[in-house]
């Protein structure tokens, strides 16, 4: 088993605050299968369902000031 794709999900606020976490998509040329949603430091995460690039955000919310910050997945 190797790693077949990769998802970067960034997040950013307007207080500065920028973490990003890589999920990895796992297996072989016959199916894979993605990681979990993993936990943010600066950011209070909600991970919702897997889809084709693997799991969603379904909510965001900034430790510092409380704001929704802008997600960016590359």
């Amino acid at each position: 088993m190797g790693i077949i794709d990769e998802a970067t999900h960034t997040l950013t606020c307007a207080c500065g605050a920028t973490e990003s976490v890589k999920i990895l998509q796992t297996g072989s040329a016959y199916g894979g299968s993605w990681q979990a949603g993993k936990s943010f430091s600066r950011f209070a995460v909600t991970w919702g369902e897997e889809g084709a690039g693997g799991p969603t955000i379904s909510s965001a919310k900034c430790n510092s000031c409380g704001a929704v910050p802008d997600v960016s997945i590359s």
